[in-house]
């Protein structure tokens, strides 16, 4: 397959994160912290799904203070990472966090070039109840307005559709409503954890941290090769998750509504949960977590027949310098569909040093249909399945430059081949 060239070049905005307590106790009360966030590979699984959804894709934070994290940098708080092992109060604790890239984005061969902007804004609001800590999750974004309704740029990508045509070479959307939902979590006793998680959008139980939220991938705003073999669900309707945690394992098990979201970007699509998860980590250490997942996705693509069975594998290991942090992730993601196996791997990180500096870089091996990469529509029934695999290298760097005062600014660029 001939290699193409790809340039980014873009901008970084990260609005601060704020964090207040209402009702509290008293030393608690109006209390308003300002600082960046970031989610972790290594979070416990109760954490990760309260901070999935919070922009990893700009996140200048270096790591948290809690078990399961690498060292903190003392000028980089990890204040979602706070919030989340900090015990509830009787009163609302709440948090607001958003970021946004600014793209030019120039693909070479037969792409193009655009002006758009990968974006989300993150709230949440935890408090006592009911013996347990209660959270309320929201995540949204303006994708639907800052990218074109028929995607973003990039070649040898594929998912989802346009005026029910299947997208090739360019990643779709994210829909205005990325997660709505709701989360219980209660210790029964010294050993045992127990959480269910409830969302009309939101995050099953299957693959890893989404690519938007990975630390490892926090300074790369574009999407994965990979993401419909890897972490796809990570906007699903009508989840229900059960979780259960034991020492440094933790068994998930959700249903959910497999059809991924329509083209429709602004609404959230009410459906009965028809698919069904699985999913263990273990982290044998506080810079390193492993997870295997798998499950029966009912008829995920809207114009595409069957259904699929998906298995994915992945490793993180996070560690934190006084100056910064490094993140890796290697992941493994398997389709099983009607025309056969689809394999992608990816394999990125990120490295941040001398407290401005931002180094990325992402390998991808993926599965494509030759018949569709070469007509740019989807393949025609009685057309033979013929199989081809794609590698993409993606070499990235980014500066902390203050541009504006309320937030937290970067200028960067990668090039892609």
């Amino acid at each position: 397959m001939k290699r193409i060239l790809a340039v980014l070049l873009g901008a970084v905005v990260s609005l601060p994160a704020v964090v207040s307590a209402h009702e509290g106790e008293d030393d608690m009360k109006g209390m308003k912290v300002m600082g960046n966030t970031h989610p972790s590979p290594l979070e416990t699984p109760q954490a990760t799904h309260q901070t999935h959804h919070m922009p990893g894709a700009t996140q200048k934070a270096g790591t948290g203070a809690h078990e399961g994290m690498a060292p903190p940098s003392p000028t980089d708080p990890d204040l979602m990472a706070m919030m989340e092992t900090m015990e509830p109060t009787d009163g609302w604790m709440t948090m607001l966090h958003g970021y946004a890239f600014l793209n030019v984005n120039r693909q070479g061969g037969p792409g193009e070039r655009n002006f758009e902007s990968q974006n989300h804004l993150m709230a949440m609001a935890v408090r006592k109840w009911a013996g347990g800590k209660l959270s309320l999750l929201g995540t949204f974004t303006l994708e639907p307005a800052t990218i074109p309704d028929r995607g973003s740029s990039q070649l040898f990508q594929r998912g989802e559709t346009f005026n029910d045509v299947l997208l090739i070479d360019r990643q779709h959307q994210h829909d205005l409503f990325v997660q709505l939902a709701v989360a219980w979590e209660k210790s029964l006793n010294d050993t045992f954890k127990l959480r269910v998680y409830v969302a009309p959008r939101g995050e099953p139980a299957l693959g890893p941290v989404a690519y938007p939220h990975r630390l490892s991938a926090s300074e790369n705003p574009t999407a994965t090769l990979s993401h419909h073999n890897q972490d796809s669900t990570h906007i699903a309707n009508d989840v229900v998750t059960l979780s259960l945690t034991a020492s440094i394992f933790t068994v998930e098990g959700s249903v959910f509504s497999g059809r991924e979201p329509d083209e429709n970007r602004w609404d959230v699509e009410q459906r009965s949960p028809d698919s069904f998860s699985g999913r263990i980590w273990a982290r044998p250490t506080r810079e390193l977590a492993l997870q295997v997942s798998a499950g029966k996705l009912k008829h995920p693509e809207a114009i595409e027949d069957g259904d699929q069975t998906r298995a994915t594998a992945s490793i993180s290991y996070q560690r934190g310098f006084d100056d910064g942090y490094l993140a890796v992730t290697a992941i493994l993601g398997h389709n099983q569909t009607a025309d056969g196996a689809e394999w992608g791997t990816t394999l990125e990180a990120t490295w941040k040093f001398a407290r401005s500096n931002f180094v990325y870089a992402r390998l991808e091996d993926v599965d494509r249909d030759l018949y569709e990469l070469v007509n740019k529509r989807q393949r025609p029934q009685g057309v033979p399945h013929e199989k081809t695999r794609v590698q993409a290298g993606t070499l990235g760097y980014v500066r902390n430059v203050p541009l504006i005062k309320e937030a937290e600014t970067g200028l960067g660029a990668d090039l892609q081949l």
